[in-house]
């Protein structure tokens, strides 16, 4: 407290009352430790922040009760950094806060200016103890300074967008004393071209830093000068490496994808991600060409580029777990909502394996981003974000160990969740926070590095459509907040430490070169379900579909595959048995985005998933049954269908690879229906048109039997919107089966058996009508013309 402070305050209220002497003296004569020797920009800015904090949180640094929260806050700070043998010497802080404790006790009695000082007091201290902390002291952050495309984290990492908005700016810099100055230096140094920057990662020993650059079109500035998507003068990120010092800056992949989201592995490679996989994602607007970007690695030199993920929607931010594991974000919207389930999910560093471990099975959370493991600990943490914004949100930490689906619901537990930041509300799910956490770096279960923004998340629904910056911040478990750096007009994002960390282990592989192009699928019991099965319903087979990424048309709707709005296109690879004991042992191709569903006697299916599964060539991988707990073990007794050799799957009928209505069910309708309903009206006859006459798109026959008829989608038609139910599917849910069973059609049609499992199929099947995206086959299976699978094309 200054000299004019103090004669002020003791001229004031305090001295009427009697309480000036001991407050007022122990403010002024123990200067704050880290105050005195900082330049006046420097300490302004830091007591701005503060300020800009208690704002945030509908407060003042004057406010009695704001003053006592940060007491308490540096109070916990102190004792947990006094467990820490390498701490060092905490005493000046300890006796300081001592010296204040009776103001604090007596906030109410200070005037405001002094109110004011004593917060400040507070505060100096506290930030002197965060910057003991071991775990940051004296260690210099590498971060990246970045500008982004605002609309959807879809667009973000894509450099086209940038081009489409004229974007450009940023780098990858050092910051050598976080905490201490704001001075950074620039790694880059103008030795890039105009462009942008995203994805930061460092090595584990610390030598080499790796980033995503996107060189922006040179040629004009305005929309119709630059180039569009489908042109080979489209600019992409690609990855770049350099050394710690800003040496040896390398480009490592190039092309016409993009290739972002660095992730460096125990074993030397490089997982990242990347659209070179081909297709689309199927709900985009006709302005915005979406390719789908999935899990890949490579040499650290960019060779040997291999294809980790054949899923066929997009895939986000890569790292590693302890345990040697890749943690990843997958969007997941087989037959689903697709502006929800972008859960975390699991595998191999080889690509093995993947699973998920939460949040693909709820709306509570709309997006978990940005996943990192915690050092000594098992847990991970993560952004809760949204779909229709940019990435960024509330920071939440998850216990794999706990993770679970609710029996009732089939939806994801939340024991498993801890939301460190409560007052950022997760992002359309059900709100938009006025502000917003990214690229959480944590340091322990208590003390994290983080990136932060006091404005809302930018986003096509967020009502925020400014680029709003971000800061790098020291962020701890008991609410203590420090600045570490920010620039005006641009945001800083990833702190890094710049120092080397644990190596965790190599995940060895257990690939079967003997396989070939096709893996193996054990499945221990198929009746083991979350949601029970129905008892009169034993299963009898699984039937294996291929889910076909979208191709040509990135528009979504375009072409319509049938009634269920935005679905995949998708064909039945076949059937494989299941055995009395509800085991199944079987073969299945390699890099084919796959899903099951579990079939009864007579041909219909009980339960379907909602997600997909690959398998990498020579892969053998197991499950338990259907939805159970992320990470249990299979069990060891021997079932019937692993004391054989394993399945081979057994076609379907016509109509089914890929999918076609007009083979797979017309022939049903021409030879049962049609004889009635052939659209003419009179005795004994129908106005229903069940024929194959081509009606725009489809043909009269599907269009008319859509009310009959149920399904799964992305919209407020479908049988369920998060998860399927046992005994609730296509067959189940559609009225036409009822009808089929009435007295007016039993007798009259009698359908042999083979036909009514042709029906199954299809209602199964979400009732599509096609089974491609290309224009030519399109219009082949209007005319009920044959076309090749994709695997033969």
């Amino acid at each position: 407290m200054s000299g004019r402070t103090l004669f002020l305050a003791s001229k004031g209220f305090l001295a009427s009352k009697g309480y000036c002497a001991a407050i007022l003296m122990a403010m002024a004569i123990w200067p704050s430790p880290s105050r005195a020797a900082l330049d006046d920009t420097f300490r302004a800015t830091v007591e701005g922040d503060w300020a800009a904090q208690e704002q945030r949180l509908g407060s003042s640094p004057t406010a009695p009760e704001a003053i006592r929260r940060v007491m308490a806050r540096v109070d916990r700070l102190l004792e947990d950094l006094a467990r820490m043998s390498e701490a060092g010497d905490l005493r000046s802080e300890a006796a300081r806060l001592e010296q204040l404790r009776p103001g604090v006790g007596s906030v109410e009695m200070l005037d405001e200016p002094a109110r004011a000082e004593l917060y400040r007091e507070i505060r100096w201290i506290g930030r002197s103890l965060a910057l003991k902390n071991p775990l940051l002291a004296e260690r210099p952050l590498v971060f990246m300074k970045r500008r982004r495309f605002v609309c959807q984290m879809l667009h973000e990492y894509l450099g086209y967008y940038y081009d489409y908005a004229d974007i450009a700016g940023g780098s990858v810099c050092v910051l050598p004393r976080p905490g201490h100055s704001f001075a950074a230096r620039d790694l880059i140094d103008g030795r890039l071209p105009r462009g942008n920057y995203t994805t930061l990662a460092l090595s584990y020993d610390a030598r080499t830093i790796y980033f995503a650059f996107a060189e922006r079109f040179q040629g004009g500035l305005g929309a119709e000068k630059k180039p569009d998507y489908y042109s080979p003068d489209r600019r992409c990120f690609h990855l770049y490496a350099m050394d710690a010092e800003g040496g040896n800056l390398r480009q490592l992949t190039e092309g016409p994808d993009d290739d972002f989201d660095p992730c460096p592995l125990p074993d030397g490679g490089l997982a990242f991600m990347s659209s070179r996989r081909g297709g689309f994602t199927r709900c985009n607007n006709p302005w915005e060409p979406l390719p789908a970007h999935t899990l890949h690695r490579m040499a650290p030199d960019g060779g040997r580029v291999q294809t980790l993920s054949f899923h066929e929607t997009s895939e986000w931010h890569p790292s590693v777990l302890h345990d040697g594991r890749i943690v990843y974000t997958r969007w997941d919207y087989v037959d689903r909502s697709a502006a929800n389930f972008h859960g975390l999910w699991l595998s191999n560093p080889d690509g093995t394996n993947a699973g998920v471990l939460f949040g693909n099975y709820t709306t509570r959370i709309n997006a978990c981003f940005q996943p990192r493991a915690i050092p000594g600990s098992n847990r991970v943490m993560f952004v809760a974000g949204a779909h229709h914004a940019d990435v960024g949100g509330s920071l939440v930490i998850v216990d794999p160990a706990r993770t679970g689906l609710d029996r009732e619901t089939g939806q994801d537990k939340f024991d498993s969740v801890e939301i460190l930041t409560p007052e950022v509300c997760f992002p359309e799910a059900p709100d938009w926070p006025t502000s917003y956490f990214h690229s959480p770096w944590p340091l322990s279960e208590n003390y994290f590095l983080v990136s932060f923004s006091f404005d809302p998340l930018p986003g096509m629904s967020s009502g925020e459509s400014r680029d709003t910056q971000t800061g790098l911040y020291y962020l701890d478990r008991f609410g203590n907040m420090e600045l570490l750096y920010r620039e005006q007009g641009i945001s800083s994002m990833y702190p890094i430490p710049l120092v080397p960390r644990p190596r965790p282990p190599v995940v060895p592989s257990a690939l079967d070169p003997e396989l070939g192009d096709e893996g193996e699928l054990m499945v221990t019991d198929v009746n083991r379900s979350l949601l029970a099965m129905p008892a009169e319903r034993p299963i009898r087979a699984l039937r294996v579909y291929q889910i076909l990424p979208k191709t040509r048309t990135h528009v979504v709707n375009q072409p319509r595959i049938g009634h269920a709005n935005a679905e995949s296109a998708r064909m039945l690879l076949g059937t494989v048995p299941v055995e009395e004991d509800g085991s199944a042992y079987f073969r299945a191709p390699a890099r084919k985005p796959l899903y099951f569903q579990a079939v009864d006697a007579d041909g219909r299916a009980v339960q379907s998933m909602r997600s997909s599964v690959y398998l990498q060539p020579g892969e053998r991988r197991s499950c338990i049954g259907c939805h159970e707990r992320p990470g249990t073990a299979p069990s060891r007794r021997q079932t019937l269908a692993m004391a054989r050799p394993p399945s081979q799957i057994t076609p379907g009928p016509e109509g089914t690879r890929p999918f076609s209505f007009p083979r797979l069910v017309q022939p049903v309708l021409d030879r049962h229906c049609t004889g009635c309903h052939d659209g003419s009206s009179g005795k004994d006859r129908s106005s229903l048109a069940l024929t194959g006459q081509p009606v725009d798109q489809f043909t009269q026959s599907y269009v008319n039997l859509r009310p009959f008829v149920r399904w799964h989608e992305w919209g407020e038609e479908s049988i369920s919107p998060i998860v399927t139910r046992p005994g609730r599917q296509g067959t189940d849910e559609s009225p036409l089966l009822r009808i089929l069973a009435d007295a007016n059609h039993r007798e009259a049609i009698q359908l042999p058996e083979s036909d009514f499992r042709r029906l199954y199929l299809w209602l199964d099947g979400n009732a599509p009508f096609y089974g491609t995206y290309e224009e030519e086959q399109l219009r082949a299976q209007q005319l009920g013309q044959a076309i090749e699978p994709p695997e033969v094309q």
